[in-house]
């Protein structure tokens, strides 16, 4: 009855208010709310139909078109020669459905809407109200089509605009009765709608897909991969001057009002084929903002463990820690966070994106950061490193080739780099790292941070480990080893080890066999021993009386800062008698400042030691020693004070202390 092109205004939205603006309308809403909420019940009233129902009732439960052949067989001759000129077509009974409606009171739009709910079988009684514009019934047949509960919104007193959001809601599953008010405005019920959606989608975007055939035009609509893709089927010929524009509108029927793209159509929609699906919508994926984050411009910057070759040996060549810098060279830039961009599905609504989040400033010592608080610049010659987010310059002494006895020993106030190997009786003492990249025979080397021998170390008896931090080498043979950090190799044979931290071997060998190795921390390897039962002593934890130890060192540090307070005192007596600029230059209150230097690391030390004895009986109880293949006869060991000595072979044990009992299971 109507063209497709007068749907263009289908979607005039509007206010409920817009032309109401009385104080007592929110009263008369709610009266009409409740009398639309309320059912009453209907009461039985016998009729003459009962000779109908005792009829039907013999016709049985068959199907409706079965059920009205059975009817009309069951008609005497004078029934059915009343019947005689009915004509029962579909055709006939939706035109005498027609005819009920006067179209003097009925407008042709109107009536186009009831026809069309007559033709598909829909109750129109739910709209087919003269109070009710063409556009209030179309929200409610399209309703009907698409099988909500269209009652929600029936009620000439909402407008269409209020009708569609109410049906959407209905539409996408989600719970209208908070907004299927009257009293609710409609960008009040659009704003309430579209947050429980976004509710909703975020839980399950998959499950708000949809697919449906829109009854007018025969199109299939069906949405993927979460609301954010919509394409089309034509399920039967569209008219022949169908444009984008209509398709437009009927998207927008369905929700779909996003990202249209309509290039796979042609010019003519009307002649695509049949059953083909097409493309005509698509979404914005949200763009995650990312964490702020530091570009580094020097090698080999990081961890400085070695790495894992694909044999099961350990390649310690593989990496250097260190990279060279000199002064004004740019060694870091800082990015900051990003901003998250909004992505959007095809109904237009918002996906939330996360903006980065910036990250702290490195802690610095011999680089500054420039005033555009973005880069860091290296202020002397030297190596740098990053430790635990610290960008640090050392200096640094690098000797080519092998370090022997003739070329004497080597002191350094920073790192020693030895490109070579370092031969027996060498002496090698650095206050930073000392990095040997061949071997090391029978020397001693004693680091303020880390040693590492990326080809191993045999000391023959003699040669001596001794670092503040970690202790790295491909192999320890013969030599003595103690380390305030972690002890790490491929293997240890006949070596005396000690670590205040952790113990750990790994690569194609994977043992500790023979001497005495010991480590607070714990112990992880391969094997322990060997079959011809070479005395071996593991240890791990450790015994100790803590409280005693505490108060011990509590008693330290009150002498000690009793001690401090007299350097304090002659610092300032200078002050006083020579006044501030002459006295700090004074020789005697420069060595009253290097004692409280000295003074103020040591109290350091000892807070320290402090916080480590204070946890020390909390981290006993997670100490073990774990071995992965087997542990050999004859093998002692010890776990914070509980020890055993082993009598036969043990399969992949883990060692405990459980009640001052070493324990073990098999749980590696």
């Amino acid at each position: 009855m109507s063209d497709i092109k007068e749907e263009d205004d289908l979607l005039d939205l509007g206010g409920l208010f817009d032309e109401n603006g009385e104080d007592d309308l929110l009263s008369l809403l709610d009266s009409v709310q409740k009398q639309q909420d309320g059912v009453e019940d209907a009461e039985v009233i016998p009729s003459a139909l009962d000779n109908v129902a005792e009829t039907m009732a013999a016709v049985g439960s068959v199907s409706t078109e079965d059920a009205f052949q059975k009817l009309m067989g069951s008609l005497n001759e004078e029934e059915e020669k009343l019947l005689a000129d009915a004509d029962f077509s579909e055709e006939a009974v939706q035109k005498r459905k027609m005819e009920e409606y006067d179209k003097a009171i009925y407008g042709f739009a109107q009536l186009d809407e009831i026809e069309k709910g007559i033709k598909e079988g829909l109750d129109v009684s739910l709209y087919d109200s003269e109070e009710l514009s063409f556009r209030q019934m179309r929200e409610v047949r399209i309703g009907l089509e698409q099988g909500v509960d269209a009652t929600f919104y029936a009620n000439k007193y909402y407008k269409d605009s209020q009708m569609r959001e109410i049906r959407l809601g209905l539409m996408e599953g989600l719970d209208v009765s908070g907004y299927a008010r009257l009293i609710y405005s409609l960008p009040d019920m659009e704003r309430m709608r579209r947050e429980q959606f976004k509710e909703r989608y975020k839980e399950d975007p998959d499950s708000m897909d949809f697919s449906l055939v829109d009854m007018d035009t025969g199109l299939m609509i069906r949405t993927t991969d979460g609301l954010m893709r919509a394409t089309i089927q034509l399920t039967r010929p569209l008219p022949g001057n169908f444009s984008r524009k209509n398709l437009e509108t009927r998207l927008k029927i369905y929700g779909i009002e996003y990202g249209y793209n309509f290039d796979a159509l042609g010019p003519d929609i009307s002649s695509l084929p049949l059953e083909e699906e097409y493309l005509v919508a698509e979404g914005t994926a949200p763009e995650e903002g990312k964490d702020g984050w530091y570009e580094y411009f020097v090698d080999n910057l990081g961890d400085s463990r070695p790495t894992i070759k694909e044999d099961g040996s350990i390649d310690y060549r593989a990496k250097k820690e260190y990279a060279a810098t000199h002064p004004g060279e740019k060694v870091a830039l800082y990015h900051p966070a990003t901003q998250g961009k909004m992505g959007y599905n095809v109904k237009g609504i918002e996906i939330t994106a996360h903006s980065g989040r910036n990250i702290p400033r490195l802690d610095c010592s011999g680089v500054r950061l420039l005033p555009d608080s973005m880069t860091y610049v290296s202020m002397k010659e030297g190596y740098i490193t990053l430790k635990n987010g610290k960008l640090v310059v050392v200096e640094y002494l690098e000797f080519q080739g092998d370090v022997a006895y003739g070329n004497g020993n080597i002191s350094f106030d920073g790192t020693v780099h030895v490109t070579g190997s370092v031969r027996e009786n060498v002496i090698i003492e650095a206050t930073g790292d000392i990095q040997i990249d061949g071997f090391v025979e029978n020397a001693l080397l004693k680091a303020g941070r880390d040693i590492i021998i990326r080809r191993g170390v045999n000391g023959n008896g003699k040669g001596r480990l001794e670092a503040r931090r970690n202790v790295v080498a491909a192999f320890f043979e013969n030599v003595t080893v103690i380390a305030g950090g972690n002890v790490e190799g491929g293997y240890i044979l006949d070596s005396m080890v000690f670590s205040n931290e952790m113990i750990h071997t790994e690569g194609k060998k994977n043992l500790i066999c023979g001497g005495k190795v010991r480590a607070i921390g714990g112990i992880i390897t391969g094997t322990i021993g060997s079959t011809t039962q070479v005395r071996t002593e593991v240890e791990a934890g450790k015994v100790t009386d803590t409280t005693e130890k505490l108060r011990d060192l509590l008693q330290r540090k009150r002498q000690l800062d009793l001690e401090m307070d007299k350097v304090r005192t002659g610092m300032n007596t200078v002050l006083q008698k020579m006044g501030a600029l002459k006295g700090r230059t004074n020789s005697v209150f420069l060595k009253f400042q290097e004692v409280l230097e000295r003074q103020k690391e040591e109290m350091r030390q000892l807070r320290k030691e402090q916080e480590m004895l204070e946890s020390g009986a909390a981290d006993s109880k997670r100490v073990y020693i774990k071995v992965t293949n087997g542990a050999h006869e004859n093998t002692k060991v010890t776990v914070n004070g509980a020890m055993l000595i082993l009598r036969e072979d043990i399969t992949r044990p883990r060692f405990y202390n459980e009640g001052k009992k070493l324990m073990y299971d098999h749980a590696v």
